[in-house]
């Protein structure tokens, strides 16, 4: 299906966050079609894992040393696990974006979008490597600015959340340029900065905003599971220490932490779409290249002209 969305242009803030919307509208049902088929696998090996951490929970005993070490092992696999099923699924939310770009249209499959995240799998691992060391020499001064900000009444909240938001926002766009070949994997973290600063305070509100937006909702949406879950486990089971002794105690849990890595998941990939913009923006300032997009519209293809 085409989509008439115009990537490649200047924004104002309102302009970033009500092209998220119109995109969201545009593309929601493919999005969510194309990427669930890639998440099964995943979701499945996190239940069996959260089913197994449930079988080592034991409330109606003492747990001696050893036992106390095999949760805290299974927590920190379970906790690694999530990280890198939530890192997969960001590549792929970034294919499924500059896929959607390229073609603008949505006839692309879930197998094309992992085509093209192994494909460039080398640049995401070269990328990461340069992050962790960016984050090595920025991890000091971004802690005293969130130190200050924390000490600030009222706004100091927000401050922190913008500064987080816009890290985020420089290291995806940053990462972009690199995977389109425009700058090295070395030089991409300034080159990005360079073309960041000039509307970092836009930038930073507006992609904020929508995670702001996103966190409330997922909230709610967690919330409402969370609920019946618990009023199920409260009248079948009840809340004592035979709780995890049960299979239908482990089950319920197990099901309720894989819906909320889900909804962790859902969050971080529709962050992939107003970065995305944001990132479209930038480059359009930077090099113009809607410019081409208009003359071919107006006076036919540029090589005839």
């Amino acid at each position: 299906m085409e989509i008439d969305f115009e990537f490649r242009k200047e924004r104002k803030l309102g302009e970033i966050v009500q092209d998220f919307i119109n995109l969201l509208r545009l593309v929601l049902r493919h999005f969510f079609q194309t990427i669930f088929k890639l998440a099964v696998i995943p979701l499945c090996c996190m239940l069996v894992l959260i089913y197994y951490g449930t079988t080592r929970i034991n409330l109606s005993t003492t747990q001696d040393f050893s036992e106390s070490l095999d949760i805290i092992g299974i927590a920190i696999s379970a906790f690694f696990g999530l990280m890198l099923v939530s890192m997969v699924f960001f590549g792929l939310a970034i294919e499924y974006f500059i896929l959607l770009k390229n073609n603008r249209n949505t006839d692309f499959s879930s197998r094309d979008v992992w085509q093209s995240f192994v494909q460039h799998l080398s640049k995401y691992l070269t990328f990461l490597v340069v992050a962790i060391v960016a984050m090595f020499i920025l991890i000091i001064p971004i802690a005293v600015a969130m130190l200050i900000l924390a000490f600030i009444p009222l706004v100091g909240s927000f401050a922190m959340g913008i500064l987080g938001t816009f890290v985020g926002v420089w290291f995806f766009c940053a990462f972009l340029l690199y995977r389109e070949d425009y700058v090295d994997a070395g030089g991409s973290l300034q080159k990005t900065f360079s073309m960041l600063r000039k509307k970092m305070i836009d930038y930073s509100v507006s992609s904020y905003v929508v995670s702001f937006v996103f966190q409330v909702l997922l909230m709610m949406l967690s919330l409402m599971p969370t609920l019946i879950l618990g009023i199920i486990a409260y009248n079948t089971i009840g809340f004592d220490n035979t709780f995890f002794d049960s299979i239908f105690g482990r089950m319920l849990v197990s099901f309720g932490a894989t819906l909320i890595v889900l909804l962790y998941i859902v969050y971080y990939m529709f962050s992939v779409l107003v970065y995305g913009i944001i990132y479209e923006t930038i480059k359009e300032i930077e090099y113009g290249e809607n410019i081409y997009e208009k003359i071919d519209r107006l006076g036919g293809p540029a090589n005839e002209l």
